[in-house]
């Protein structure tokens, strides 16, 4: 069970006010050395935020010693966790560790049933024109869109979570992502407030489960001199 109020506000960027609970939680002795650090869906769920802040707030906490990775794939409470908060808060460090990660973009996601157009449709296995789970999440700084990805769900998938795509409780074992440098379309370009044809960085991902089913499709593009981050776990490492 997630832990902390649900009620977060606006202009102090999501994942700084969830970190600040958590912290709190481990000063108090409430989350305690070795104990579980909610995992990225259960703070999606639990604070309303999307999966790219769930992570930055993992790894806001990794990087100031808080919590580490336990042998399984959770996030636990590191040791000294809490005496390194209070140390922190008298001015003083324990233990050198990385800077906490400067905030990044705001993330906007939204999310609707829509035909599918004909490329997706092929790439889902349906007809084209079926109605398809498509969400949509816009990378912005400040008023400045960095990115743009389309993610379209199956019928099969968007049926068990037509308001939220990550409730489908289904987990990708499996990723095929290909990049190209290409120039903006038109349409690409209005959404990002560039001039047409510009140079932007195309991705598509194809997300698989355990038994080879297609679950989603993305499609992302992104201006010029944006950086994309992915954190892999490589499997019995």
């Amino acid at each position: 069970m997630v832990k902390g109020t649900a009620e977060l506000e606006r202009p102090v960027p999501l994942y700084m006010q969830v970190t600040r609970q958590l912290r709190a939680q481990i000063a108090s002795g409430e989350l305690a050395e070795g104990e579980r650090i909610p995992s990225q869906r259960e703070m999606m769920a639990h604070w309303h935020i999307s999966m790219q802040t769930a992570s930055k707030v993992i790894g806001a906490l990794k990087a100031e010693g808080l919590a580490i990775a336990s042998i399984g794939r959770d996030t636990v409470v590191a040791p000294g966790a809490a005496a390194r908060i209070a140390a922190a808060s008298a001015g003083t460090a324990l233990t050198a560790a990385e800077p906490a990660p400067a905030p990044g973009p705001d993330v906007r996601a939204a999310a609707a049933m829509t035909a599918a157009p004909a490329d997706v449709a092929e790439i889902l296995g349906i007809p084209p024109g079926r109605r398809v789970l498509r969400r949509q999440e816009t990378r912005i700084d400040g008023r400045r869109p960095l990115g743009i990805t389309a993610t379209w769900f199956p019928p099969a998938i968007a049926a068990q979570a037509p308001r939220l795509a990550e409730a489908t409780g289904q987990r990708a074992a499996r990723i095929h992502e290909e990049n190209t440098a290409a120039a903006s379309s038109s349409e690409d370009a209005a959404l990002l407030g560039v001039p047409s044809g510009s140079p932007v960085l195309l991705t598509r991902t194809r997300s698989e489960n355990a038994s080879g089913q297609l679950i989603a499709y993305s499609e992302a593009v992104a201006i010029a001199g944006t950086w994309r981050s992915r954190t892999y776990t490589v499997a019995g490492s």
